[in-house]
């Protein structure tokens, strides 16, 4: 890796972390100002104001740090991986020497370590290891700090994981996700009736199981006549 290419990866990350605070205010300030016009209508408009930066700014804050973080860690991948396979032969004459390039290059780029891959883009990942590794990495030290912001995120894109790990296995060709007959038009309406059921049953049930923004919500739907008593 030349000075170019570093050049060109640190550029990567500096538009990352660019493009992650940018969407990251593009898609918190509209939503967090809705919500909080129609949710926290008894404070001052003050206070409205400080909740509405305050979401924008952790939102933004987060997504550009977790860019930054994860591009860095694939130029440091691919940095490690390539000085790694370019070790001078006197170095490989030691065994323990030789040992710890082993196990280091088996760490970095997994079992396809022998083949060398077509150089990607700066800022993508060399490999499917590097990817997992840097955004793992990233997501533990950005997203891994509770707060309601990070975990309405990382629970989207749980249910998006999920969806894509479906579709993957039916694009492989597994059973019973690769079936003629498991296709959207005849999933969605089980898993429609199995995530409403189940939700309904928790919420009448134990509904103190359920978070507090949704047992707020359900409890001004199924429960308005008991509020309105209360009120």
């Amino acid at each position: 890796m030349d000075g170019s290419d570093a050049l060109s990866e640190l550029r990567a990350i500096v538009y990352g972390l660019i493009g992650g605070g940018r969407y990251g205010m593009k898609i918190r300030l509209p939503h967090a100002a809705v919500m909080t016009l129609l949710f926290r209508q008894n404070i001052s408009f003050e206070d409205k104001v400080k909740i509405v930066l305050k979401s924008t700014y952790e939102h933004s804050r987060n997504l550009a740090s977790f860019a930054a973080i994860y591009k860095t860690l694939l130029f440091a991948l691919k940095f490690i991986s390539s000085n790694l396979r370019n070790m001078s032969p006197e170095f490989r004459k030691n065994f323990f020497c030789n040992l710890g390039r082993s196990i280091a290059l088996f760490i970095v780029d997994g079992p396809t370590r022998g083949r060398r891959l077509v150089p990607r883009p700066p800022g993508t990942p060399e490999r499917t290891q590097h990817a997992a590794i840097s955004g793992a990495i990233g997501g533990y030290l950005v997203w891994g700090r509770y707060s309601s912001i990070n975990y309405q995120i990382v629970l989207y894109l749980t249910s998006r994981i999920i969806t894509g790990m479906v579709l993957l296995a039916r694009k492989k060709g597994i059973s019973p996700f690769s079936w003629d007959s498991f296709t959207f038009a005849n999933v969605y309406p089980i898993k429609a009736a199995v995530v409403w059921g189940t939700v309904m049953a928790l919420f009448e049930s134990c509904p103190e199981v359920l978070h507090p923004s949704l047992k707020k919500s359900m409890d001004e739907v199924y429960r308005l006549d008991e509020l309105e008593e209360r009120i």
